[in-house]
């Protein structure tokens, strides 16, 4: 009798491109003209963005909030984002790096777990929850992350406007004479074009996100990166893998592991150094927050 071979587990690699159930989520926030007042305009569209998108859908919803207001009587949103597409820390995903945080620690589960929007619910539509359950892990890789996000983000893509870029946001008045601000003007340029839009709004939120901050003294050069820009630019870079680089990787945190291990596999007949300030790496971060 021959032995038992335990098959391996299906990875989301291996499964991203498979076709999967039905995957959209009718959006209850519907598109507003240019020219109307908005009630809520958000400059950019990440995370933050994003979950407040699906809190706004999900407070519209009569199946989870009874006081949902009528059909038609939606809030006019509108986001504003700078990329032509949504992308999370695309620089940073590097193959098999994987979330610090759990996975109910997603856009939607602590505010409701009855919605649509929940990491478990993502798994639902695209045939991986079974798969991603017998993982045993409530970590999950920052590429099917990524991916969830994504797959978020798609079902608001009515009320987002990619490829601009807000350039100012100025006060409004109704009524010269008073010293309330009722509204704002929000400008943004299309960033092919250069067409200038604008849009105003009761209220406005900035959710930028955070930017790369290079080491002080560190040359201007191209072949000196920051972390943020790994997978995206590195390819560009260092185009041949059998090639014998020299790479140093300057940092002791969870990044610099993750770009120092990737590194080997990728460029095998190269040398890699990591250089670090610390006397040993410092372990990753695995607090509550």
């Amino acid at each position: 009798m021959e032995p038992a071979v335990r098959k391996p587990e299906v990875s989301f690699h291996s499964q991203r491109n498979m076709p999967s159930k039905q995957q959209r989520v009718p959006s209850k926030l519907k598109a507003t003209p240019k020219d109307e007042l908005h009630d809520l305009l958000c400059v950019g569209f990440g995370p933050a963005s994003l979950a407040i998108a699906i809190a706004l859908h999900d407070a519209l919803d009569p199946c989870l909030n009874k006081s949902a207001p009528a059909p038609g009587s939606q809030p006019k949103v509108c986001f504003v984002e700078r990329q032509k597409q949504f992308a999370w820390h695309s620089g940073m995903l590097v193959p098999g790096s994987r979330m610090q945080i759990s996975f109910i620690k997603d856009l939607a589960t602590l505010r409701d777990p009855r919605s649509s929007f929940t990491f478990l619910n993502y798994l639902h539509q695209k045939d991986r929850l079974i798969h991603f359950t017998n993982l045993g892990t409530f970590l999950p890789a920052r590429l099917e992350f990524e991916d969830y996000m994504r797959w978020c983000a798609q079902q608001f893509s009515d009320v987002v406007s990619y490829g601009e870029e807000v350039v100012d946001v100025m006060p409004g008045k109704t009524d010269p004479t008073s010293s309330v601000v009722d509204f704002f003007t929000v400008r943004s340029r299309n960033v092919e074009t250069g067409e200038i839009t604008a849009r105003r709004a009761r209220k406005v939120v900035t959710a930028l996100g955070g930017s790369a901050k290079m080491p002080p003294g560190l040359p201007q050069d191209p072949r000196i990166m920051h972390s943020s820009k790994y997978c995206t630019n590195l390819p560009h870079l260092l185009k041949n893998p059998n090639e014998p680089y020299n790479i140093a990787v300057l940092g002791s945190g969870q990044s610099a592991a993750e770009i120092f291990h990737d590194l080997q596999k990728r460029y095998p007949n190269s040398k890699t150094t990591l250089i670090m300030r610390d006397s040993a790496m410092r372990p990753s971060d695995d607090s509550p927050l």
